[in-house]
């Protein structure tokens, strides 16, 4: 059962980049893999701090050209053994943390490859929860985590309010980022989006922003469009 939020909590911003009605994520701006990972890393190191280790992925995806997936499938079979999950759509294995290095390669093996619908063949992806850094103080923002907020349900998909995440998908063919971000909404607010936008290698949109604020009755939250903390100094 979800706690009630306590009234007096701080509101909190948020960025959600991108909702899937954006498309789901933005560009890392990088055609190799590696590249992207080294952006992903950059901006993961300057602006979070891990709240439990990151799960990695190396996916297939159906509707490649035969000898490439071929290539993919035994790559992956000989650095990750059997898949764990295989559905019509895509093949996907376990990546162990030391192991991230072979599967970058692997990608770099397999080469800008695409299936039928545009997508990269293969992609490493990977999905952690963060906690965003206070650049006044190099560390996590003491006052927006989930206990601060009752641990309040955002979606039906697991986000908190409260709590931050990345997704990132590096692929063959194209390499993206979805991020859910929590800021706090006082005069911390736009040094800590400058430092996360001076960190990542594309625009933060200005239409993602929400101010989420306790309802009257104290049992919720309620969020509102809010204009970017940003403004025209990036």
């Amino acid at each position: 059962m979800a706690r009630t939020p306590d009234i007096t909590s701080p509101h909190v911003v948020t960025y959600d980049g991108l909702p899937a009605a954006a498309g789901g994520a933005h560009s890392l701006r990088a055609k190799r893999p590696d590249e992207a990972f080294q952006r992903l890393q950059s901006f993961v190191g300057a602006c979070t701090e891990p709240v439990s280790p990151a799960a990695w992925a190396f996916e297939i995806s159906a509707g490649g050209p035969p000898a490439p997936t071929a290539r993919a499938v035994a790559l992956a079979t000989e650095c990750f053994g059997g898949p764990r999950y295989r559905a019509q759509t895509h093949t996907e294995w376990n990546v162990p943390p030391e192991f991230v290095s072979h599967a970058l390669e692997a990608l770099i093996d397999v080469g800008p490859e695409v299936t039928t619908h545009g997508r990269s063949l293969a992609a490493l992806t990977c999905s952690t929860p963060v906690r965003l850094v206070d650049p006044d103080t190099g560390a996590p923002y003491s006052d927006i985590t989930p206990d601060a907020f009752g641990h309040f349900a955002v979606d039906g998909y697991g986000r908190r309010l409260g709590a931050s995440g990345l997704r990132a998908t590096l692929g063959t063919a194209a390499s993206s980022l979805s991020v859910w971000l929590n800021l706090p909404a006082d005069e911390r607010l736009s040094p800590g989006a400058r430092h996360l936008q001076g960190h990542l290698p594309f625009r933060l949109s200005a239409k993602h922003w929400r101010l989420w604020r306790p309802t009257r009755s104290g049992d919720a939250y309620r969020a509102t469009k809010t204009p970017s903390p940003l403004h025209d100094r990036v």
